[in-house]
């Protein structure tokens, strides 16, 4: 427990003394309180409660108080994904299998001709890794994003690779193009942002007349409940208790949806496109030391997941005052944290022979403009 009384008291602008005389106890006492030095007489909670119109939880610090300032998540922020090269690399092999993307451009969007693609929210230009060769030669590729350090990695990449291809280092949201393209898509981004109705109408705007708008998002539930390491109890993997509250807390506060994913074709619908439809990818991974390059895929899982270091007791504490501030109670915070080292720990002492089955649901939704 943490108790909440210094923040509480301060909220109010009484001093300790003030307090301590309301209470009918020592000026000391309040002191020893608000340092967790002591904790209140059982008998004392419903009054400090009440003094603080806040519930005996919230006083206790088991759950977050309703008047505490909220701290936007920075995952939609150009910052936040400059350093995030090392993530995008390790997590983005996880989402697709190569002859499901070409049934997708060949059977189900029936792409027959050249094309010109932009990849929104690109990053290191993925996507275009993974596309271009499919496409009908003489495709071209354009990334946009506003983070100059995955452009420039992108850039490196294509540098002499024989297509057509063009990053350009921006913000979606304000971006105008003077060109339209034939294919517009996003991967994993509308989860991230403050307005993914604004963006995707934005994707909309830069899409030709009969061109093909897609947006495929990891479905957040699916991707948690995704994953099965041998050797650990399953129902201990999947269970994320509190993540709910803090979605919600995200949604309202922020407008930060992770349910987005099923949300997609009826914004499509609303913001005009025609032949909505959504697919799943069909990757799953499996991964055993069989495998010719079990190392590399350890390696990836591991940093995508980010059970690289065991978190000391400094660490957990600014996981669980991130998650309350988002609307999660302290017990779910700190299991999570826990939950979070005991897998770090299997896998540091397992790292030779792991074994898991991962499945992220990615949905593919898509219309024509």
């Amino acid at each position: 427990m943490k108790l909440m009384i210094a923040e509480l008291r301060k909220n109010k602008g009484i001093s300790q003394q003030e307090l301590a005389t309301v209470m009918g106890v020592a000026h000391q006492t309040v002191s020893k309180w608000e340092t967790n030095v002591t904790f209140p007489d059982i008998t004392l909670l419903p009054q400090l409660s009440q003094y603080f119109d806040v519930s005996v939880d919230e006083l206790l610090g088991l759950k977050p108080l309703p008047s505490r300032t909220y701290i936007p998540c920075e995952a939609g922020t150009k910052d936040y994904w400059s350093k995030r090269l090392k993530y995008l690399r390790c997590t983005r092999k996880f989402l697709w299998n190569k002859d499901y993307l070409q049934f997708l451009i060949e059977k189900v969007w029936k792409i027959n001709d050249p094309i010109h693609i932009l990849d929104c929210g690109c990053g290191y230009g993925f996507l275009g890794t993974m596309l271009l060769p499919l496409m009908p030669k003489g495709s071209t590729y354009t990334g946009i994003d506003y983070s100059e350090n995955l452009i420039n990695e992108g850039r490196g990449i294509f540098h002499t690779n024989g297509f057509e291809v063009q990053f350009v280092c921006d913000n979606v949201l304000t971006y105008e193009s003077g060109i339209k393209y034939d294919f517009v898509i996003s991967q994993a981004v509308l989860r991230h942002i403050d307005n993914s109705h604004l963006f995707l109408s934005k994707m909309i705007s830069f899409t030709k007349d009969g061109g093909l708008v897609v947006c495929a998002e990891v479905n957040r539930e699916l991707e948690n409940v995704g994953l099965d390491i041998h050797g650990m109890d399953y129902d201990f993997l999947c269970q994320y208790p509190g993540f709910r509250e803090m979605w919600s807390t995200e949604l309202k506060r922020q407008g930060r949806d992770y349910s987005v994913a099923l949300k997609i074709p009826k914004m499509m619908r609303d913001l005009g496109l025609r032949d909505i439809d959504i697919r799943m990818s069909d990757k799953v991974n499996f991964i055993s030391p069989e495998h010719a390059d079990y190392a590399e895929e350890v390696a990836a899982f591991i940093e995508a997941h980010e059970f690289c270091e065991y978190k000391t007791s400094e660490q957990q504490a600014l996981v669980v005052e991130r998650f309350m501030n988002h609307g999660m109670d302290r017990k779910d915070a700190e299991y999570y944290c826990r939950k979070q080292n005991n897998i770090t720990e299997f896998i540091c002492q397992n790292r030779e022979s792991l074994t898991f089955t991962q499945f992220y649901g990615l949905h593919i939704s898509y219309g024509k403009k």
